[in-house]
């Protein structure tokens, strides 16, 4: 059984398994001459995208980038390994995420306080050597031969250290968490708003920067190439609903604790079929906690 599946030309998509799941999580990986990897998926997928290289008769030495979209350890817990592994690799990271991937100390502890319980299903992350991380904001543009170009979309939102990338040729974006979660053989659409940097207005403005490039392909890390770029619009307006009704139970409710517990009630019934416990409670918790955050840090909703 292979490993990955082709999902346009020379493109090609790697399921890392990720909490038990089939097509939850991805990691990307551009066969052009200079071998790009998008995502580089939990710190315990290394020896599966290793493996998917040597499927695809690609040498770990003709690997030119490694482009986690963001330093979430689901997009770049496997960064310093597989670096190490590839020994020619430049990683692409936005620049406020670039220091959290050469020392990771900050950003695992940032990681526990958001995830709680279900740390240790995200694994850990090895340092980066600085000389290999290429810091960028958005607008710079990798030239990957073979008519294949990439380039870097600033998209905070989600977080502030996230980015997306558009290849050129194939007309594809990778939307990272930026265009939520869809898994239509699935819970469908869902919302990704974790702390501790969630921001509404920011995630919008993104969305409205992706839909500007007129990609025909979304390429998603959650999970999976669909073509319907519509997708773009229904998870702008997904966000505004989320937060409303979560600002909503907020203030009927007051306490932070009783509205996570509204919303673990609420939306367990519509997604207990397609998560594990304990991960379904503990996606929905962290998926409010950032929009409380928000409310409190942006809106001054206490």
């Amino acid at each position: 059984m292979m490993l990955t599946q082709k999902v346009a030309e020379n493109l090609y998509i790697l399921d890392t398994g990720m909490f038990g799941l089939d097509r939850y999580d991805g990691v990307y990986i551009l066969k052009a001459p200079r071998v790009a990897i998008i995502e580089t998926g939990l710190s315990h997928t290394l020896e599966k995208i290793l493996a998917a290289l040597d499927e695809l008769g690609i040498r770990r030495e003709d690997v030119a980038y490694l482009m986690p979209t963001h330093v979430h350890l689901d997009h770049a817990g496997g960064t310093g390994h597989l670096a190490e592994a590839c020994p020619n690799a430049k990683v692409i990271v936005h620049e406020q995420g670039a220091p959290h991937l050469i020392d990771p100390t900050k950003l695992l502890e940032s990681v526990q306080r958001a995830v709680g319980p279900m740390f240790p299903f995200y694994g850990t992350i090895r340092p980066t050597p600085k000389e290999r991380v290429l810091p960028v904001r958005g607008g710079e543009v990798f030239n990957l031969g073979g008519g294949y170009e990439i380039e870097v979309v600033a998209a905070p939102g989600h977080a502030p250290h996230q980015v997306c990338f558009f290849e050129r040729k194939l007309r594809g974006l990778f939307t990272a968490d930026a265009a939520g979660i869809y898994r239509p053989w699935g819970a469908g659409l869902l919302p990704t708003t974790p702390p501790p940097a969630f921001h509404l207005e920011q995630a919008l403005e993104t969305l409205a920067r992706l839909k500007s490039f007129q990609p025909t392909l979304l390429l998603y890390t959650h999970w999976g190439a669909h073509t319907d770029i519509s997708l773009l619009d229904q998870y702008a307006q997904m966000l505004q609903r989320w937060v409303a009704e979560i600002e909503q139970t907020k203030k009927a409710l007051r306490d932070d604790h009783a509205v996570k517990e509204h919303f673990v009630r609420k939306e367990t019934p519509l997604l207990k079929d397609h998560y594990p416990e304990p991960i379904l409670r503990g996606e929905i918790e962290m998926n409010v906690q950032g929009i409380l955050l928000y409310l409190r840090k942006v809106r001054g909703i206490t």
